[in-house]
């Protein structure tokens, strides 16, 4: 059933995807994998870097599909670094394990995500909803001053987000009505996973992200950052 017209008065809560929405987790995965890559013998960072990324898709889309069984965020990016490792031909030792499983924790806030998050719970509800670990995203909250009135993880109903378990577990938590609540995201698919569930949804731009495809349709669109999304519901 198509939504009504977007009213921004009409909007009561608004549910945060977290990484790489509200911190950027690029130049946390390009000195975790140097690190690693060094500490493994290895000279090809980059190229590490983005196998790391890839075998952690891969992980969770298996999880997401029911092929493989749950495991925590942590878990599942060390894996895939020990994998990633072995593909260049290094070998991954319990150091190395032990730093690919805090990497959830080093990403840093986008700049004006403390603002903005704190200006807007002074009118609505605020939640984040991530694939992330809890104590990850509590000790991102604490690092980056990201005002939030609470914090899901999927980890909750053992999957990961765009699995359909993963919205209703948020919408039934916190008692949303999804028609008055903006999902909002830097990526196009929780958008689009997050629109079957009724949410209003708000796309917003960051370095480096997927963009929309010609076909997407969102309510917001915040460019560059969260400082128009915050202007627009003020």
């Amino acid at each position: 059933m198509e939504q009504s017209p977007f009213d921004p008065h009409r909007i009561d809560a608004l549910v945060f995807d977290v990484i790489g929405t509200l911190v950027d987790e690029e130049p946390a995965w390009q000195a975790a994998a140097a690190r690693l890559a060094s500490a493994a013998g290895l000279s090809q960072a980059a190229e590490l870097a983005d196998r790391w990324a890839a075998a952690l898709n891969d992980r969770m889309d298996a999880v997401i599909a029911g092929t493989a069984a749950w495991q925590p965020h942590r878990r599942l990016v060390a894996e895939a670094a020990s994998a990633a490792i072995s593909s260049l031909g290094g070998t991954a030792n319990a150091a190395t394990i032990a730093l690919a499983e805090g990497l959830d924790r080093e990403y840093r806030a986008w700049p004006e995500v403390a603002e903005v998050t704190a200006a807007l719970r002074r009118s609505r509800l605020v939640a984040g909803v991530s694939n992330g670990d809890l104590d990850a995203l509590a000790r991102l909250a604490n690092t980056n001053a990201i005002s939030w009135d609470v914090a899901l993880s999927t980890s909750a109903v053992h999957t990961f987000k765009p699995a359909p378990a993963a919205y209703r577990y948020a919408i039934d938590e916190l008692a949303l009505d999804p028609t008055r609540t903006l999902f909002v995201a830097a990526h196009p698919w929780d958008l689009r996973a997050a629109a079957r569930h009724g949410f209003r949804t708000a796309y917003v731009a960051r370095p480096g992200a997927e963009r929309p495809a010609p076909t997407d349709r969102f309510d917001v669109e915040a460019h560059p950052d969260l400082t128009a999304l915050a202007t627009l519901l003020a």
